[in-house]
């Protein structure tokens, strides 16, 4: 696989930053400008956006009401609760245990809670599949933290399956729209159908989506301004080297500018990592790791001292580290156990190395003016990760990441197969 960096981590260091701390332009612009015509057309103007944008003609009795109660599989609920049940003990100890997992919210600047946001504005992506894990992960912390009044909104063509989830979360309206439209909504709301504005605009979304969260912010509050997606995986050669290549492989698939790198402790293993990943390299779906992508190699000290300054959304600890700096740290567990909600963990997460400006998405950022920033760390054993490895399988390919599915898939068939045991340095 040809990666975008690979080599000795002091060699590269300036390179590295260069290449993946370039801060993506928003089209800030074009989000402001359509955000004004909503604001002064009203429904007119989300319709026509609706059509041009997603080529569906909606009638104004479509754009905005109760969830339809659609059928759903039961098991989208088990992350629910698993992170509904983490949010509530966060407030109180600041850590929680769930299904073999344990995570604890590592206070960098601790944060007073003041008067608590009423109505919530949850933005879920569509693009080519739904991604109803983006509502799990706005739901519950901030129904662990009070709030009732929840307005979800997503592309018209996604809406039976989170349609159907949201009716089941208790999640009473639904504006069926996407992208800068649907911000300007709940920001500014949508008298014509009966849509109030909301107090604060939470979900993760495409460049326009963050753009337009970026301009609304002046008058509601809004979670943060994710930008590509990145893992920093720290290893020493002491976990299957499967679960680097399925991890970084799952992270290459988010999307051209998704950042997946990999530190490990010697030339040796950077070069076994290469051979792994190169089987790979047909592969179009994880062509980022071409641009985005790289393995460095070095001294434990250099690794942690580039592992915190880069500070990572997600930061997967394979090995002896102490790393700390990061949306969120993965002790010995797979990124994708996160992104389903299966550790209690929330996975909207800061990016761009943006964790000291805004923390990730917890019951504390449903409170007005709360300025704490924290790390999310979890850890568990691989036995809890192979035990629902099929569950997560069947969640990420119900959200089209073939590869997500199989970064769980390999630790239940790694756990379970002949060589499981101590030479493997998993517990």
């Amino acid at each position: 696989m040809e990666l975008a960096l690979f080599g000795d981590v002091r060699d590269l260091w300036n390179e590295a930053f260069s290449k993946l701390r370039e801060r993506i332009s928003l089209p800030v612009e074009v989000a402001a400008q359509l955000v004004g015509e909503v604001r002064e057309r009203g429904l007119e103007s989300v319709l026509h956006l609706t059509e041009k944008f997603d080529r569906i003609r909606l009638a104004k009795e479509e754009v905005y009401g109760a969830p339809h109660d659609y059928r759903i599989e039961e098991f989208m609920l088990e992350p629910y609760e698993r992170l509904y049940s983490c949010a509530l003990s966060l407030l109180d100890e600041r850590e929680c245990s769930v299904g073999g997992f344990k995570t604890r919210l590592e206070w960098i600047r601790e944060g007073t809670i003041s008067k608590l946001v009423e109505r919530v504005g949850v933005y879920v992506p569509g693009g080519r599949h739904p991604l109803p894990s983006s509502l799990l992960m706005a739901v519950a912390p901030a129904r662990a933290a009070g709030v009732e009044e929840f307005v979800m909104a997503t592309p018209p063509r996604n809406s039976k399956l989170v349609e159907g989830l949201a009716a089941r979360l208790g999640v009473d309206e639904v504006l069926r729209v996407g992208g800068i439209q649907a911000i300007a909504s709940l920001a500014y709301g949508l008298p014509e159908v009966g849509l109030e504005p909301v107090d604060m605009i939470v979900g993760p979304g495409n460049s326009y989506v963050t753009a337009a969260k970026a301009v609304v912010s002046r008058d509601v509050r809004i979670d943060l301004l994710a930008g590509p997606s990145e893992v920093l995986i720290l290893y020493d050669g002491s976990f299957p080297i499967e679960f680097v290549v399925m991890d970084m492989l799952a992270q290459a698939e988010h999307g051209p500018d998704s950042i997946s790198l990999a530190l490990v402790t010697s030339e040796e293993l950077a070069l076994r990592l290469k051979e792994e990943l190169d089987k790979y390299s047909g592969d179009e779906s994880v062509s980022s790791l071409r641009e985005r992508g790289g393995i460095l190699y070095g001294d434990r000290r250099s690794l942690e001292e580039f592992s915190d300054a880069f500070a990572p959304e997600h930061l997967e600890i394979m090995g002896e580290f102490n790393a700390r700096l990061a949306g969120a740290v993965f002790e010995g567990v797979g990124v994708v156990y996160g992104d389903y909600g299966y550790t209690g963990a929330n996975h909207i997460l800061p990016t761009g190395g943006t964790l000291m400006e805004r923390p990730g998405l917890s019951p504390f950022s449903f409170f007005k003016d709360f300025s704490g920033i924290y790390v999310y760390r979890q850890s568990g054993t691989l036995e809890a990760q192979a035990l629902i490895s099929e569950r997560v399988a069947e969640f990420a390919r119900l959200e089209g990441l073939e590869y997500h599915a199989r970064s769980a898939e390999v630790r239940g068939k790694i756990y379970k197969g002949p060589d499981t045991g101590p030479s493997n340095g998993v517990t």
